[in-house]
């Protein structure tokens, strides 16, 4: 396992989060809440967009979500300042707002996976 987050083993979510991805499971969105969860974290990511949540429960294992380490990678990249712990609450925050954003988009309608990755 990457020491990129630390002695981390799971993931945390928010209520909030955990309900969206599961809605988008039901809805044929994503096979698996794991896969929103990755496509969410890679668009909070790439926007530079975060939402801070300070109550998060548990969620899925760190390397199953992650198993090839390229989030590790990429967040040891992108803030080589910040202690393991931070690093992995930067995923997180990413993470959230990419939930909310896939939720948002499918509410209105407008959830297009190909506009999505211009």
């Amino acid at each position: 396992m990457s020491t990129a987050f630390g002695d981390a083993r799971v993931m945390p979510i928010s209520a909030e989060a955990q309900d969206h991805l599961r809605k988008l499971v039901t809805r044929g969105v994503f096979g698996e809440m794991g896969d929103g969860w990755r496509l969410a974290a890679a668009l909070g990511i790439a926007s530079g967009n975060k939402h801070s949540e300070a109550k998060r429960g548990t969620f899925q294992n760190v390397n199953s979500l992650d198993p090839e380490a390229y989030f590790a990678a990429v967040m040891v990249g992108k803030y080589p300042e910040l202690s393991p712990e931070e690093r992995l609450k930067a995923l997180v925050d990413h993470a959230e707002w990419g939930i909310r954003e896939l939720w948002r988009k499918q509410e209105l309608g407008t959830l297009d996976f190909a506009e999505l990755i211009r």
